[in-house]
């Protein structure tokens, strides 16, 4: 299985994002360490949200606001922080780079595993 043996993710940098999303959190999330695990996967539903509205404005599916031709865009960005966001929250639990390099690579195979062929 190859997936992901030569991915192009700067491990380093999640490494360095992880350590500064705890680093830097509130007090309040510091003194209930439970918190921050609620937030951090909370935080993907907030991006997913956001990458809705760029859905609903790309389609015009709200009368009321229009097409927006420039969503599409904006909502190729959202999905990428929905998935690092994802990344940084599983990075967040494991707190090992390969252990949540070899999540992904499992999961992706599961998925491959199901595709007809």
């Amino acid at each position: 299985m190859g997936y992901l043996e030569s991915d192009t993710i700067d491990w380093q940098a999640v490494r360095d994002i992880d350590a500064w999303l705890d680093r830097d959190a509130a007090r309040e999330y510091k003194d209930q360490p439970l918190a921050q695990d609620w937030a951090r996967v909370a935080k993907i539903s907030e991006e997913l949200g956001e990458a809705i509205t760029e859905l609903i404005l790309s389609t015009g599916q709200n009368p009321r606001k229009g097409k927006d031709p420039t969503a599409r865009g904006r909502l190729l960005n959202e999905l990428a922080d929905v998935v690092m966001t994802g990344l940084f929250a599983l990075q967040h639990f494991t707190k090992d780079t390969q252990s949540t390099r070899d999540i992904l690579r499992e999961k992706l195979a599961a998925i491959d595993a199901r595709v007809p062929r």
